[in-house]
């Protein structure tokens, strides 16, 4: 009886280190997540001043939709950068918390009880043991009542 405790300790131990390593691997993906976004924000606002700095330069419509051409363009490989590099941690991080999952647990369900004494049909349902008597009487009905029944 005390080895099934044991062995529950002991998986319950071994679970809480796993879960704990995932939160730590969690924590440390959305800080580099936060300085990665940050970057790309800093990034994005200086290539957008840079190129509102040029459009009020531009003397033609022609210059001003190549300016405008050339930032979108500039922008729209900065996103996919971005969404690569923001893919690739999460992806890292699913890899590393998904990796206890992936190796089989070592769970065995005759460690816990034997299956012929947790279900024993002699002991779990006894016919003769089963009397009326003994459930509560229901209200408003009086026992000649509940014997028409």
């Amino acid at each position: 009886m005390t080895q099934m405790y044991e062995k529950a300790a002991e998986m319950n131990k071994a679970g809480l280190a796993t879960v704990m390593k995932s939160v730590s691997s969690l924590a440390k993906t959305h800080q580099t997540a936060s300085i990665e976004m940050a970057d790309f924000a800093k990034e994005s606002y200086s290539a957008g001043a840079a190129a509102m700095k040029k459009l009020a330069t531009a003397r033609t419509l022609q210059s001003a939709l190549e300016i405008q051409a050339e930032y979108l363009k500039a922008s729209y490989e900065r996103l996919q950068n971005q969404a690569k590099v923001m893919t690739d941690l999460y992806q890292g991080l699913a890899q590393e918390v998904g990796a206890p999952l992936q190796t089989k647990a070592p769970f065995d369900l005759k460690i816990f009880f034997d299956p012929k004494t947790l279900f024993d049909p002699k002991t779990f349902f006894n016919p003769k043991a089963f009397d009326l008597k003994a459930f509560p009487k229901l209200p408003g009905f009086s026992t000649a009542d509940q014997k028409a029944a």
